[in-house]
């Protein structure tokens, strides 16, 4: 009985989880940006990445830092064959996210590799 309401519980709670709002354009996160007065989360994937697949399904479908993102920043996924984005982001490694000031277009911080929802939140939380 306790494990049926636990698993009614879960499944309520990811049909009713708020998902978070993905842009896919650099240009259109930069233009949102100003026009809220946020700053830019830009994550950096590739289809044949399987950090960045992990990263999508735990870290950025976790309730917490899908409400902390919404919140503070405009975010903006950019797959690394295919997307257009300024060439100073060209990460080194990926999944990358950075932290993107829309006034200046200057990196202001970013978060290389694969982060755990804690991880996420305590990193960009400092800055």
């Amino acid at each position: 009985m306790y494990k049926g309401f636990i698993l009614l519980f879960l499944l309520f709670s990811t049909l009713f989880a708020q998902p978070l709002e993905t842009l896919s354009s650099y240009d259109a996160a930069i233009k949102k940006g100003l026009k809220e007065n946020k700053r830019v989360l830009m994550l950096i994937y590739s289809d044949y990445c399987s950090w960045c697949e992990k990263m999508q399904k735990k870290t950025l479908s976790n309730e917490k830092v899908v409400a902390f993102i919404q919140k503070d920043f405009v975010f903006v996924k950019i797959n690394r064959e295919k997307g257009e984005y300024p060439k100073e982001f060209i990460p080194r490694f990926i999944p990358t996210t950075y932290l993107i000031d829309p006034k200046s277009q200057e990196e202001i911080y970013a978060l290389y590799g694969y982060k755990t929802a804690t991880q996420f939140l305590d990193e960009l939380s400092d800055e």
